[in-house]
């Protein structure tokens, strides 16, 4: 038996790929032999162990594993698989909010959404990337159905080297806060800009925004304009797609971290906020408050007086600064790589008690 992870496309940068990856190792640690598959692979990942599904070897002994994304032609490949599955199910972005904005998108989301029951019927047990993804599993009545968290390992960002220039250009004594994500309207950088401009109209203006993350064109031209008519740009930068490197210097000059997304499914940038030991201000929606937990400020709105007075009021508080620190060390650690390889050792025992009974 070999435990086969199948993924419909993986990349170099893309966090659901290393999770693949990172869970890949763990099943070797625990002694199953491995394999995973790809329908599309990126050429720039150098992993001899990853195949293409042109050569997918799976058999009736196999369990698979297959993590969904999003809806793609390949979803049909997974309903019809002709042995029941393990789902990883990493969440799908509700089409409304590309409606407008990004028509293949909102294609792919409803395609996705319709997938997601036909994949479910074919599958007997399922993680799901928080508790807000396994509810949605749940009410198309699927059973076993658990939270298993991204796996973030600390010391593999804060061992990165520095990059002295943003270092050295940024770390001015300007307050700086970061927003991590890709660049399309629900991930909301242009409520971000809003906010610092309120900060640094009423409150101080020695405030900086950088916004990491691959722009979408016709978003990112709409951000620059608003950037123009406030008069900030020398207040915002964007930083556009960083490397590994790049992105954990950013963390180092960064004073907090915004997060303003209409929808998330857990929001790794969250966590590798916490790494850095920086405060997290986040949009209290979806999977954001329990991936949060109590180690954040979770913002119950967004206007900008409030989010900047919280922010303001926040930071200027070395006891809260404190508790807050307190408790990112606490969430840290609920979801460092020993406590999620121990609940990964005890499901896979769980799923393959489960696969032995249907075989």
């Amino acid at each position: 038996m070999r435990l086969i992870q199948i993924a419909h496309a993986l990349t170099l940068h893309d966090g659901a790929s290393k999770f693949v990856q990172k869970l890949d190792g763990m099943f070797q640690k625990l002694g199953y032999e491995t394999a995973i598959f790809a329908h599309k692979l990126d050429a720039r990942i150098k992993n001899e162990h990853i195949r293409t599904m042109e050569q997918f070897d799976g058999t009736a002994e196999d369990i698979v594993i297959y993590h969904m994304t999003t809806g793609t032609s390949f979803n049909k490949w997974v309903a019809n698989y002709p042995h029941r599955i393990v789902l990883y199910y990493h969440n799908i972005t509700p089409a409304k909010f590309f409606f407008g904005n990004a028509w293949g998108s909102w294609l792919k989301c409803i395609q996705g959404r319709r997938q997601l029951k036909g994949i479910v019927k074919n599958t007997f047990y399922a993680w799901g990337a928080s508790e807000y993804s396994c509810a949605e599993l749940r009410e198309l009545g699927l059973t076993e159905a658990k939270p298993l968290a991204a796996i973030v390992e600390p010391e593999k960002f804060l061992e990165r080297p520095v990059v002295q220039p943003i270092q050295d250009k940024y770390n001015d004594g300007k307050l700086n806060l970061l927003i991590v994500g890709r660049g399309v309207p629900h991930k909301k950088q242009d409520e971000a800009i809003e906010i610092v401009h309120y900060y640094k109209e009423h409150i101080n203006s020695d405030v900086r925004l950088i916004i990491v993350g691959n722009m979408k064109p016709s978003f990112e031209k709409k951000l620059h304009h608003m950037v123009e008519n406030y008069h900030m740009q020398n207040d915002v930068v964007f930083a556009g797609s960083v490397s590994n490197d790049e992105l954990c210097s950013w963390y180092r000059v960064a004073d907090a971290l915004l997060c303003l997304s209409e929808h998330e499914g857990f929001c790794v940038p969250l966590v590798e906020a916490m790494v850095f030991d920086k405060p997290v201000f986040a949009y209290a929606v979806a999977a954001v408050p329990e991936t949060v937990g109590k180690a954040g400020i979770l913002l119950q709105n967004k206007s900008p007086q409030y989010a900047a007075e919280l922010i303001r009021d926040t930071l200027a508080s070395k006891e809260k600064l404190q508790q807050l620190g307190i408790e990112r060390k606490k969430r840290l650690q609920e979801l460092s790589y020993e406590r999620i390889f121990g609940q990964v050792k005890q499901d896979i025992a769980h799923i393959t008690e489960l696969w032995a009974k249907q075989v």
